[in-house]
């Protein structure tokens, strides 16, 4: 992918970044479309403050609109604390922006503010999903741990790979062109459209199977996506008896939404 990224020139601390002529923080009284402005929040934390000075923490930012770009997200972030990079990734053969991006902190606490203070607000006239980005491997284990509680977590049982529900197909739809689809964001293992028994017609709906973090963008960004003039429906598909969801075709009972909170 070509990709956008800038990395700070220095990670020390800047002595006026709170204020309104750095960028770091929205201007008086403006909301910035959307994103909240912290209540009484310090742009760093000191050794002394819990902050984990030294501890960069990645975050994953999904939903964005195709305009947001790095000095938007930096201007967003930033009133949370230092942001030492962003990187928005691109498709690769239109260099149009895919729709998420990964903003690094400075430090844990100002990590943890942000993602606190930003995940489900609305930036640019988006709704935006913030969450903790993990190495492959271990955000399914994270995302399971966030979600042990109210049941709504993407991927709880930190599976390797989660199969999507992608409702309201058109029966024009064929398995050549979902797959496609989806392969913009990642590997697609399987993809099955049922179709009916006695007429042979498709259901007008179908399973994509992709490696967890791949499919958790997939979800976000494809859920709603025009194909073939239907609006796609997607969400992380559940076995039957998992959580007493009604049955569903393929095995599968009713799906678990994308857009629950991750942490």
């Amino acid at each position: 992918d070509r990709r956008s990224r800038s990395r700070s020139p220095s990670r020390s601390r800047s002595p006026d970044r709170g204020g309104a002529g750095d960028g770091g923080g929205p201007p008086p009284g403006g909301d910035h479309n959307g994103a909240p402005p912290p209540p009484d929040v310090k742009p760093d934390d000191g050794p002394g403050g819990g902050g984990g000075e030294g501890e960069e923490v990645k975050l994953y930012v999904g939903n964005l609109d195709y305009a947001t770009d790095e000095s938007r997200l930096r201007e967003a972030f930033g009133a949370f604390g230092t942001v030492t990079d962003v990187f928005l990734p691109t498709d690769r053969d239109s260099g149009r922006p895919r729709g998420f991006g990964f903003v690094t902190l400075s430090t844990r606490a100002a990590a943890e503010r942000a993602v606190s203070q930003m995940d489900q607000t609305e930036l640019d006239g988006r709704t935006v999903r913030v969450n903790e980005s993990k190495p492959r491997g271990e955000g399914g284990n994270a995302r399971g741990a966030a979600g042990a509680g109210g049941g709504g977590a993407f991927n709880p049982t930190g599976s390797e790979e989660v199969k999507l529900y992608v409702g309201n197909l058109s029966y024009d739809t064929t398995e050549d062109s979902l797959r496609r689809t989806f392969e913009k964001y990642g590997p697609v293992s399987d993809c099955f459209l049922p179709t009916d028994r006695e007429s042979g017609r498709a259901r007008g709906f179908a399973f994509v199977t992709m490696p967890a973090r791949e499919a958790e963008q997939a979800c976000g960004e494809a859920n709603g996506l025009e194909l073939d003039g239907r609006a796609l429906r997607v969400n992380e598909a559940r076995p039957k008896g998992s959580s007493g969801g009604r049955g569903g075709g393929g095995g599968y009972g009713e799906p678990r939404r994308c857009f629950e909170r991750l942490l």
